[in-house]
């Protein structure tokens, strides 16, 4: 009775993980027709696809922040990773720091936090070098790896504006062409963000020297 209680659940959290995951994928198309129906913006500047995309990053940061609180053996590294994040959301932020200060103004505190962070990882090489062999080692980088490729690569090829010219010929709209780099850089994010949510949850609070060793070597675990 006690192993098939444990198939059980084991069953139950699987079939819940299924519906978290149906949700978390539906979400870029559900804002995008909130941006489309409700808001007539259409996938451009200032749009609720780009509230969105900023909130993920944000949340992302989030979780590196908890693992490089609660996990001292993993702070260079974390840091490191956390400032690459707050980089894209700066960057992300441009039009916010165009109207702000002047146009371009976003490298400034994108560089500025980029030297921090990289600065504060060399101040222990082995250290960041260990840490970052554990990260890439983990069984959720490459969900997170995937994540970064369909943000960085995938999302700027299939929105080319000459991809779609010639599929929509001369039906073709600039809306059209938004609406598909926007929603594929949106389920990016939301790939990204939940690759870095396991990675928290990898993680335990350290209270103790054993439990600090313990967490010292999660991200070594596939």
């Amino acid at each position: 009775m006690p192993h098939r209680s444990k198939n059980t659940a084991a069953i139950f959290n699987a079939f819940a993980h299924f519906l978290f995951l149906a949700v978390l994928v539906s979400l870029p198309v559900l804002v995008i027709r909130l941006d489309i129906d409700t808001l007539k913006t259409g996938a451009s500047e200032g749009t609720l696809v780009e509230y969105m995309e900023q909130f993920l990053i944000c949340l992302t940061i989030l979780c590196y922040a908890y693992i490089a609180k609660h996990n001292p053996s993993f702070r260079r590294f974390g840091v490191l990773v956390m400032g690459f994040f707050l980089c894209m959301l700066i960057r992300e932020l441009d039009m916010f720091f165009d109207e702000l200060v002047f146009h371009g103004f976003w490298v400034y505190p994108a560089s500025i936090v980029a030297a921090s962070a990289i600065i504060y990882s060399l101040t222990d090489r082995a250290e960041t070098a260990n840490q970052f062999a554990a990260f890439v080692n983990h069984r959720n980088f490459a969900l997170l790896c995937m994540g970064l490729v369909m943000l960085l690569v995938f999302s700027r090829l299939f929105g080319m504006g000459s991809l779609w010219r010639e599929v929509l010929d001369e039906g073709y709209v600039r809306a059209a062409k938004n609406i598909a780099e926007e929603g594929t850089e949106l389920m990016a994010y939301v790939t990204i963000f939940y690759a870095s949510l396991r990675y928290a949850f990898a993680m335990k609070p350290v209270k103790d020297k054993a439990a600090h060793k313990a967490n010292s070597n999660v991200f070594c675990k596939h």
